[in-house]
């Protein structure tokens, strides 16, 4: 059985041996482990009953959902410039793009998740202009996370 307790920024972590106080183990040495920084005003996950379990989230707390590959969701879905230096070395191939959708349609985040690097910055670039319909999940709007593929073929 081990303690848990709080020393300054580390958690201390102590060997204290099984269900008998008197069975405390002196050979096994003492954890300290650091804490994680917080952000301001962090606040642990609400408690849903007396024993600390935390609360169980359903369909209508959740704030995110994954929409998988987007491209056919979009209203419009504007077409990356090749590059001229990614055309001089004849790069092509696809580029797959991770976004996040708010809640009014807008792409919030874009990162290249996959696709040659000389591409990938206007596979990214196009991804921020597009613009989807508002997803609702129980009539709530959402946000989306999901994937837009750019396919590059050299000339």
């Amino acid at each position: 059985m081990f303690a848990l307790s709080k020393e300054g920024g580390s958690w201390k972590i102590d060997n204290v041996g099984g269900p008998e106080s008197n069975d405390v183990k002196t050979d096994v040495p003492t954890t300290t482990v650091p804490m994680l920084p917080q952000e301001p005003g962090a606040t642990p996950p609400p408690l849903s009953s007396e024993k600390g379990e935390p609360e169980t989230k359903t369909s209508a707390d959740i704030k995110t959902i994954s929409g998988g590959v987007l491209n056919s969701k979009a209203i419009s879905l504007p077409k990356p410039s090749y590059p001229p230096i990614a055309r001089a070395a004849k790069a092509s191939g696809t580029v797959v793009v991770q976004v996040t959708v708010d809640e009014n349609g807008n792409v919030v985040s874009a990162h290249a998740v996959s696709g040659h690097p000389l591409l990938q910055a206007a596979a990214i670039a196009a991804a921020r202009g597009a613009k989807f319909s508002p997803t609702k999940l129980s009539g709530q709007p959402v946000k989306v996370t999901g994937v837009i593929t750019y396919n590059f073929v050299s000339e």
